[in-house]
């Protein structure tokens, strides 16, 4: 056997509850992640939901995908085992390839960027050597492990419904640009990134651009919501177009107060050039003055655009994780902890970054310690409170490690693509692929608590 795969199956289930939710989406989006990451030619991919006395079961961030990602890279780890193989050998040989092409979405795969993360990863990781210096027989009460996961995402919900976004710019008398979009604010940074694109777009310093983030569906155009890894993506079609249309109203007005052809002005850093030698004629606050006070041409500066979405652009990247297992305590402790991405350009490195962090501490969680208990004969939760269901705290956090591979997206005009939930999709697979590598046990579900360890080594089954 040479690892590549003559077919492959999933069977995705989900525990909605009493009430579908979200469930059968969730349920979806997850089972059609499973033949991206591995093309294959030969696959059976199946969804069922089913409703319980237990709470309904919603949306959270991935939306199916971390669920079905632990499961496709514990099996792909599972396999390089059997093969003999490491697992970074085996991805390398069937992952994803540059040119492939979804036959249901239409996209593309313009760039190598699975075997890119990986090997940027594992370079910075030192995966390999760790790798093969932990497959030595362990006999010590401590024992190490790495282990590694890739993930795939998509960007927005097309095919499945239209994406739209629409923005409105509004010139201000002192030369700023007021801008309103229904991509709203949730705590993520977009409209930070907003500004930043408005001000690429118009051609303005991104301290001139004012954000509404008090939006208002009464006086707002229409954005279909924070969903989907969307944002950014989805948003900046609205704000590229809004934007150069303001702009070429601008050169408008400006073309009438200089006698210029407009092919000869230019809008740079909040200042009207002239760019056959450069001069600077006015400022845009004398512009956006002159606009609105003028005795023989006054008028208001605005623009507003609907931008419509046919693609879905895909993100990659992977997760590597180092662990060390106490055997005897049944405690393990993540070492080292890095996620690599290809989500497109960044905007804002610093947000994107946060964003990485925030995702790998939720994967932590998903890890080790997050699992909702509930009475068996009622369906009420037993740990309802942030007591009783176990976070991780600082202290059981290693130092989180972002790495950012930029290969533009070229379906977007910013070359962004999804960023917001793709994080929190591969720590957990890595986690256990380490812990497997650690203690010689093969876990099919998570969390791999104290309690889980100790009745895999006893002899139990390892998905506890």
């Amino acid at each position: 056997p040479d690892g590549t795969f003559a077919a492959r199956k999933l069977e995705c289930w989900s525990n909605q509850g009493g009430y579908a939710s979200h469930g059968h989406g969730i349920c979806a989006k997850g089972m059609n992640s499973f033949p991206q990451i591995y093309p294959c030619e030969n696959l059976e991919c199946d969804a069922w939901t089913a409703y319980t006395n237990l709470p309904p079961a919603g949306a959270m961030r991935g939306y199916g995908i971390p669920q079905a990602t632990f499961a496709g890279e514990a099996h792909i780890d599972d396999v390089a085992k059997a093969l003999g193989m490491s697992p970074i050998a085996l991805r390398r040989k069937i992952a994803m390839p540059k040119g492939y092409r979804d036959e249901y979405s239409k996209n593309v795969n313009w760039s190598d960027s699975f075997r890119a993360c990986m090997e940027a990863g594992a370079k910075a990781t030192d995966f390999e050597r760790l790798y093969a210096e932990y497959s030595k027989p362990q006999t010590g009460n401590i024992r190490r492990g790495v282990g590694m996961a890739l993930y795939w995402y998509n960007t927005g919900v097309w095919p499945i419904s239209l994406e739209s976004s629409s923005c409105r710019m509004v010139l201000n008398q002192d030369g700023s640009v007021q801008v309103q979009t229904g991509e709203t604010e949730i705590g993520q940074g977009c409209d930070t990134a907003y500004a930043q694109m408005t001000a690429d777009a118009v051609g303005i310093p991104v301290g001139s651009v004012h954000v509404v983030s008090t939006q208002d569906t009464d006086v707002t155009p229409y954005g279909s919501g924070a969903y989907a890894s969307r944002q950014t993506y989805v948003g900046g079609f609205a704000i590229s177009k809004t934007g150069a249309l303001l702009r070429e109203k601008i050169l408008d007005y400006a073309h009438k107060l200089t006698r210029m052809p407009v092919s000869n002005l230019d809008l740079r850093e909040g200042r009207i050039v002239r760019t056959t030698d450069g001069e600077q004629l006015m400022s845009l606050a004398e512009l956006a003055t002159e606009a609105l006070y003028s005795m023989e041409d006054s008028r208001h500066i605005t623009a507003e655009a609907t931008a419509q979405i046919k693609s879905n652009a895909y993100s990659f990247g992977c997760s590597f994780a180092e662990v060390e297992v106490d055997m005897s305590l049944c405690k393990i402790k993540v070492l080292r902890l890095m996620n690599v991405h290809d989500c497109g350009k960044l905007v804002n490195p610093q947000l994107a970054e946060a964003q990485v962090h925030g995702g790998m501490s939720m994967g932590l969680g998903y890890a080790l310690a997050e699992k909702l208990l509930f009475d068996e004969k009622t369906g009420r939760p037993l740990n309802g409170n942030l007591l009783d269901y176990k976070i991780q705290t600082f202290t059981d956090h290693p130092r989180l490690e972002a790495l950012f591979l930029e290969n533009a997206e070229p379906t977007s005009p910013f070359g962004t693509k999804a960023l917001g939930e793709p994080p929190a999709c591969p720590p957990a697979p890595a986690i256990r692929n380490a812990v497997m590598q650690a203690t010689g046990i093969a876990f099919n579900a998570i969390p791999i608590t104290p309690e889980a360890l100790f009745r895999a080594q006893e002899g139990g089954e390892a998905d506890v």
